[in-house]
């Protein structure tokens, strides 16, 4: 037996073979996305969380209704997915809320990964992103860091997977 008692790490899924935590590249840019909210959106997002806050439902002090910030989660997540095939635990999350995020309003999403590093023999990566609207002004920042399996980094990866990731909806 190897790793934590015979445990293994999974090294396929139906998006093909894990990325190893070697070929994350540190300051690998993850390009750039569009992304508009939907009406829907918002109602989903409200409905998940469970959120009925009036701003998400009509109006605002912003001058019309806003998206709950947490909507922002996706999008660099997506960022992440396609250009590296990982899954893990979400470890930790930061972001800044600049302006509000509004229905309709075409948001343009960069990303890059930040940092990675090794703690307790588990392997974790950093990636962060910035949201702008169509003139130019910053909406959104974040920096996310997932661990990349909850089992040592001992235990060997073999055999396959589902795919647990972030599918884009629509980008």
């Amino acid at each position: 037996m190897t790793g934590e008692a015979g445990r293994t790490r999974v090294a396929r899924d139906e998006a093909g073979a894990r990325t190893r935590f070697e070929e994350i590249e540190v300051g690998k840019d993850l390009g750039e996305i569009e992304w508009v909210v939907a009406p829907d959106d918002i109602d989903r997002q409200c409905a998940m969380d469970d959120d009925a806050h009036e701003w998400f439902l009509g109006d605002s002090p912003f001058g019309g209704r806003i998206a709950p910030p947490q909507i922002q989660y996706r999008p660099p997540r997506w960022l992440l997915s396609r250009t590296y095939n990982v899954r893990g635990v979400f470890y930790k999350w930061e972001f800044e809320n600049v302006r509000p995020i509004r229905p309709g309003v075409r948001l343009r999403v960069r990303g890059r990964i930040a940092g990675k590093w090794v703690k307790n023999d588990r392997e974790f990566v950093a990636y962060e992103a910035e949201a702008r609207d169509e003139s130019g002004e910053v909406v959104f920042r974040t920096t996310r860091v997932h661990a990349l399996d909850v089992i040592s980094r001992a235990a060997p990866r073999q055999g396959s997977g589902i795919d647990s990731g972030v599918k884009p909806e629509r980008i």
